[in-house]
């Protein structure tokens, strides 16, 4: 399957501190070149890669639904026959001409983000007073609406110690998958990382909790830049597992297209212990910037018993 990721613009109604685009961004402001694409920019991007036949598209951003041509984007990518991941912080969900341009169509999925258990933690690291509240009626819309609701919860030094609680807090919204992303050194991310990015050994313990209770809570979670030695009890939950399923194509705002598989394993690194370790062909390691930071002597060397390690080279292989 290939999929579209196509970044409509920047412009966004939250200023989360972990927000990786503002590198980006930055550069197109002080170029004084406009940080949005127009409607007809958006539509021959998407013209451009149906022709790479694409099969299925994310419009993400900046926030995608604050535009005011979000529901002629829709209405193009349902015309094309794509199925539709609309990555989104919620906060519009709500809206009567949002859910107007999205309560018809069926193959569409909603990646919602959602950063903390309270108002007091998730408004923290938006920077906007409200979105709490704003994020989870959204959230709860969808869901009473029957659509696919993904949630994506960044983790940080900010939320990481309610962690297991945003849990709790999406199954009581009807939730039933969360992708947790370890967060990556760019952008304001980078500008704020001792206030935002953990270490691994920080959250051992944390991420143990956090499985415990998505089993109890019957919830499906997945883990971004989270190496499988880091969670060698629950090596399936490695969110990076998905990516054998099929290709990305990603283009930023007013720059060329790219293979995402290539550029992501090319800002990841690994230690020179990895080689040792038998998911190491498997594995993209953490962020390069992690690395550079940290060190890694966090990431310890995984070895499989012999039946073990045939099954799970069987299974991974199937997926290639």
């Amino acid at each position: 399957m290939l999929t579209y990721d196509l970044k409509v613009g920047y412009s966004c109604n939250n200023r989360c501190k972990h927000c990786v685009i503002d590198d980006s961004k930055d550069m197109l402001l002080n170029k004084a070149v406009s940080i949005d694409l127009t409607t007809n920019e958006c539509m021959e991007q998407i013209d451009e890669m149906l022709k790479k036949r694409i099969t299925s598209i994310v419009l993400t951003g900046g926030e995608v639904t604050i535009r005011k041509d979000f529901s002629e984007l829709i209405k193009k990518c349902v015309d094309s026959n794509l199925l539709i991941t609309v990555q989104t912080n919620g906060r519009k969900l709500n809206d009567v001409k949002i859910i107007n341009a999205i309560k018809d169509v069926k193959n569409i999925k909603f990646v919602i983000a959602l950063h903390g258990k309270s108002a007091k933690t998730h408004d923290a690291i938006t920077q906007v007073r409200g979105s709490f509240i704003e994020t989870c009626q959204g959230i709860k819309k969808m869901c009473l609406l029957g659509k696919n609701v993904i949630l994506k919860i960044v983790i940080s030094k900010i939320n990481m110690l309610e962690l297991p609680e945003i849990i709790k807090l999406a199954s009581n919204l009807g939730v039933k998958y969360i992708c947790f992303a370890f967060p990556h050194g760019h952008g304001a991310a980078r500008k704020n990382f001792s206030k935002i990015i953990p270490t691994y050994s920080e959250l051992k313990e944390i991420l143990r909790e956090m499985i415990n209770i998505a089993t109890q809570e019957k919830i499906n979670i997945e883990f971004e830049a989270i190496p499988f030695c880091i969670i060698p009890y629950a090596m399936q939950l490695v969110g990076e597992l998905k990516y054998l399923e099929g290709n990305t194509m990603c283009t930023q705002v007013r720059e060329d297209t790219f293979d995402w598989e290539k550029v992501r394993k090319s800002i990841k690194r690994k230690g020179n212990n990895c080689i040792k370790c038998d998911m190491d062909n498997f594995c993209e390691g953490p962020w390069s910037e992690y690395i550079e930071t940290f060190g890694t002597d966090e990431l310890i060397p995984i070895r499989l018993p012999i039946k073990s390690k045939e099954l799970i080279y069987k299974a991974l292989n199937k997926k290639i």
